[in-house]
């Protein structure tokens, strides 16, 4: 997923965004039986991921799912966890320095190349974190609000990161996502770190509901200019919101990818059909292209 971009200097651009939801939902998985229809049969033989699910994203009805109460590795698809849970606590005009947290990043992530001594709001932070991916980005935001809210600002990293993952847990297990242990801010495998399907799916089901979030994971692209000065334009990972893409898909209005070693490679596919909302979440595809191919088939069943 990493990208690179070049990152110059100009005058800052004021950007408004709007307030956020925080209406929340608990709801229980539904299963029901996909009718076997000549359609069905031909999307589930194309799909290749070892779990996955459909969902409607209002009433959380399964529409299709296979192995959704597994644990599964997150990979990035964590960091729309790490969003929700900052812009419960910080406002998304509240600006961080880069700092000395970079150097939990691990060597080989998907970066959006923020660099220490850069200042940015966190809603810039959380764009460049959730539209392509950036590592960097999710630790500058998980040590920052971790001493913003504990009130210590002295918290070493490491601490930071420990705490802030603890408020992620509380925030998943308060939409209902009980299922799910969470230990670093970018979803970077880790044995203890763990979701399920349909976890995932309830918290998509939460964030797509957030404005400031539902902004960033539905657009394809964005030029921001940090506080500091310097901008850049971030492009969005998800291929189903590029025209030129051969996954693209028009009905597509988010949400995010992910890709780790354990993980393989994963997406979360938000579409609307009709006026109803659904969420496609596919895990363990074998490369970039399987899983967009499973998550068009998966989206193929909505009738």
């Amino acid at each position: 997923e990493a990208t690179t971009f070049q990152i110059s200097t100009t005058e800052k651009e004021t950007t408004t965004f709007s307030n956020i939801e925080t209406t929340t939902h608990t709801t229980t998985e539904i299963t029901t039986i996909y009718e076997t229809t000549a359609t069905a049969v031909t999307a589930q033989n194309s799909i290749t991921a070892t779990n996955m699910g459909l969902y409607n994203a209002q009433t959380m009805e399964c529409l299709y799912s296979k192995a959704s109460a597994n644990h599964i590795y997150p990979a990035s698809l964590t960091k729309i966890l790490t969003a929700c849970t900052a812009l419960k606590y910080v406002s998304p005009d509240t600006v961080f320095t880069v700092g000395t947290e970079q150097s939990l990043v691990p060597k080989g992530s998907s970066l959006c190349l923020i660099q220490p001594g850069h200042r940015l709001k966190l809603c810039d932070l959380l764009t460049g974190m959730l539209m392509c991916s950036g590592n960097d980005a999710a630790y500058t935001v998980g040590v920052n609000v971790a001493r913003e809210v504990s009130g210590n600002a002295n918290m070493s990293n490491s601490e930071a990161i420990t705490y802030f993952s603890e408020l992620m847990n509380s925030y998943a297990h308060s939409i209902g996502a009980v299922n799910s242990n969470f230990t670093n801010p970018d979803g970077w495998d880790d044995e203890n770190q763990y979701s399920t399907v349909y976890d995932l799916a309830i918290i998509s089901a939460h964030v797509i509901r957030i404005n400031e979030i539902r902004s960033i994971v539905s657009s394809r692209s964005k030029y921001v200019v940090f506080e500091s000065g310097e901008n850049i334009t971030w492009k969005n990972t998800n291929a189903l919101l590029q025209p030129e893409s051969k996954y693209y898909l028009p009905q597509a209005i988010g949400l995010k990818t992910g890709t780790t070693a354990n993980a393989g490679n994963c997406l979360i596919a938000v579409v609307s059909i009709d006026s109803v909302e659904y969420i496609a979440v596919v895990i363990g595809c074998e490369s970039d292209s399987a899983r967009y191919k499973s998550a068009h088939a998966l989206i193929n069943m909505i009738e």
